[in-house]
């Protein structure tokens, strides 16, 4: 049993300023991954499996300050069931978004791979009858053609990348990564109104990372990194990109709705395509640059509704 302080309402009210500033933290530190993926020297499933092993320490302290501070005295029934599934779900999406990565450009599976408010946003509506309201829907389809702006030209076959089997074979992946990211938001959404986001931070991560583990043994992936460069990668994305990015989105999925959270997802194709420009020069084009401004209008127009 659990206190009743655990109990988070199914409709939220308006998130504060805070919330929604820590929710776009988290998703900016998520942005990084795919840098820190292709900097790494083990295989897709093992880079998985290391980002949840280093953020493990981190997300147990998060777990023992919310139980001294008396936010939690455990999980409310029915907890265990979507707090497993989200760990399952994001186990799906790392490996498949660093698999993307060795195929297509980080770009391009960024930018695919967080195509997930669609998945979210019609999986809130069914499961959750949580009906999107008009400016939501603007957002979203400003967001999606945004992020189709910005993956025209690779589509397009004008790019650094082309369009090619292997190309397809990467979006693939980043595509199915999408859509287990989706998962995994509506699992962490339904879990919150039960359990602290500490506790399903933790449990949802070691699930995820014996699920990395096992892929990675099963397809014969090198585990541990080779060099330093590999080392300090596969912390960055555990300390990074997991325990602060997933952390605070989780924190403030408490306060969001499954909707107006799964918009803020786009912002890490943004950041991924600036940080991609800046480490390994791949300049945007025009295109790429007005589905950035789109992505940042669909991040304003879901602070404000």
């Amino acid at each position: 049993m659990s206190a009743p302080s655990l109990a988070v309402p199914d409709r939220p009210a308006t998130p504060a300023l805070a919330m929604f500033l820590a929710l776009l933290l988290g998703t900016t530190c998520i942005g990084f991954s795919g840098i820190f993926v292709r900097f790494a020297d083990v295989g897709p499933a093992a880079a998985g499996f290391w980002r949840m092993a280093f953020a493990l320490p981190v997300l147990a302290a998060w777990m023992a300050l919310e139980d001294r501070g008396g936010n939690t005295n455990g999980v409310r029934s029915g907890a265990m069931l979507p707090i497993a599934l989200a760990g399952l779900a994001f186990g799906v999406d790392v490996v498949l978004y660093n698999a993307s990565i060795g195929f297509t450009s980080i770009v391009n599976a960024s930018l695919l791979g967080n195509l997930s408010p669609v998945g979210v946003i019609l999986g809130g509506w069914l499961l959750f009858r949580e009906k999107p309201t008009r400016r939501i829907l603007g957002a979203l389809l400003l967001a999606v053609g945004g992020a189709g702006m910005l993956v025209l030209p690779k589509l397009s076959g004008s790019a650094v990348t082309p369009l090619s089997g292997t190309g397809l074979f990467g979006d693939g992946l980043a595509i199915g990564a999408a859509f287990s990211y989706a998962a995994y938001i509506l699992a962490v959404r339904r879990a919150r109104n039960r359990a602290a986001a500490g506790r399903i931070s933790l449990i949802s991560s070691a699930i995820c990372a014996v699920f990395c583990l096992v892929a990675a043994l099963g397809l014969g992936e090198t585990i541990l990194p080779q060099s330093l460069t590999g080392w300090l990668a596969v912390a960055a994305l555990g300390l990074i990109s997991h325990a602060m990015g997933q952390g605070l989105i989780t924190l403030a999925l408490g306060h969001y709705g499954a909707n107006a959270a799964s918009l803020v997802m786009v912002w890490p194709a943004l950041v991924s395509v600036l940080a991609a420009w800046a480490i390994f020069a791949e300049q945007p084009s025009p295109a790429q640059a007005f589905g950035g401004v789109a992505i940042l209008a669909a991040v304003l127009m879901v602070r404000k509704g």
